[in-house]
């Protein structure tokens, strides 16, 4: 028949509509709207974060020093073991005098010396005097008298400041307790060889020199994130869990919030401090501590989850849907964060989809 085509024509356009029909399918624009976003994006929303913060820390003395002699020497008596209370003042232990004792005792007999040649030459000072004002002597005999009973007068004041200094060093050989607290730690024992080159030290590296540690009260230093940190203040409210005691809570208030950041494993946080309201004796140094907060509700702001903040060329921001449905970047201001949420303050609008995970197709962010 006349214009009609042959089959095998036929067929082969067939086949080519249907093929060019298969790659609209596989490779045009709206192949992406099949794929699944869910495990992928969060919606952001409006809320108000919550109002309790958790952060750990460790339950640590609020004075606390390794307590040594001021010179080396041999420790002699120990008055005081672990867990007894004292008070300012109160001897804990007494170091080897030595041959300090004799020492002081010819100091005192060199200064009794010294004072007697001071008297002889003050009354011969006295009758020269006397002698100068009547002329029977001259100027300059007065004169050799005087400068005699004032290098004499001298030699005194030398030696009672040298027998001064040996008996401060003889009263140094009683250790006592610069102020009121516990005794936490016994480093050494009769016999034991101590040096001056800790007294009254803080740090955990003097424990082989000192003779005990003294602390006194009791506090808790938690550490808090860097995007946590501008809900916490002074006198804030918190409760308190450790693990030796699971089932009870604590009070206690915040005193002090460190003025600098410390980083660590890449992560930056405050340290902050809280007093304990009336703490019972079973709460002891050292125990570890979980703290709860207590912030308050904040004002209604966009939320998203915190994993959805990423940083770029450091700036702060969070991944949109592009129309291929692909990360595209959008730079925000950060608010406030309780951990799991992180305010949103200007850049993101509630019911915008972020990613939280890069999904398969998404090209890589470096």
């Amino acid at each position: 028949m006349k214009g009609s085509r042959p089959k095998w024509l036929t067929a082969a356009l067939v086949l080519a509509v249907a093929g060019s029909g298969f790659v609209l399918l596989r490779f045009g624009p709206w192949s992406s709207r099949q794929r699944d976003l869910t495990p992928y994006v969060a919606s952001a929303e409006r809320g108000a974060l919550s109002g309790v913060i958790t952060a750990s820390g460790e339950l640590l003395a609020m004075q606390k020093v390794n307590v040594s002699p001021r010179q080396q020497g041999l420790l002699e008596q120990l008055l005081v073991d672990e867990g007894d209370e004292v008070i300012k003042g109160q001897l804990l232990a007494v170091m080897d005098p030595g041959d300090i004792e004799e020492r002081v005792q010819e100091r005192q007999a060199l200064l009794r010396q010294t004072e007697a040649n001071y008297q002889s030459r003050k009354d011969d000072f006295d009758r020269r005097q006397q002698l100068f004002r009547m002329g029977v002597i001259s100027a300059d005999d007065f004169s050799k008298v005087q400068n005699q009973m004032l290098a004499s007068q001298a030699a005194v004041v030398a030696s009672r400041e040298r027998l001064n200094q040996l008996k401060e060093e003889q009263n140094e050989q009683e250790i006592r307790a610069p102020f009121d607290g516990t005794i936490t730690a016994r480093y050494a024992e009769p016999g034991a060889f101590v040096t001056p080159t800790t007294a009254a030290s803080a740090t955990a590296g003097a424990t082989s020199s000192s003779i005990v540690e003294l602390s006194k009260g009791l506090e808790v230093a938690a550490r808090v994130p860097e995007s946590e940190i501008g809900r916490i203040a002074t006198g804030q409210s918190a409760e308190i869990r450790v693990d030796a005691f699971p089932d009870e809570r604590f009070k206690a208030q915040v005193s002090e919030v460190a003025p600098r950041a410390e980083k660590q494993d890449n992560v930056t946080s405050f340290e902050v401090k809280l007093a304990l309201v009336n703490p019972p004796e079973k709460l002891l140094i050292g125990m570890t501590a979980d703290i709860n907060f207590q912030t308050g509700q904040s004002t209604p702001k966009t939320l998203v989850p915190t994993v959805a903040i990423v940083t770029e060329d450091g700036k702060p921001g969070v991944l949109l849907v592009d129309e291929q449905q692909k990360p595209q970047f959008q730079e925000v201001e950060l608010g406030s964060s309780s951990g799991d949420q992180t305010a949103i303050l200007k850049g993101l609008e509630a019911g915008t989809n972020v990613f939280i995970d890069l999904p398969p197709w998404a090209d890589r962010r470096d």
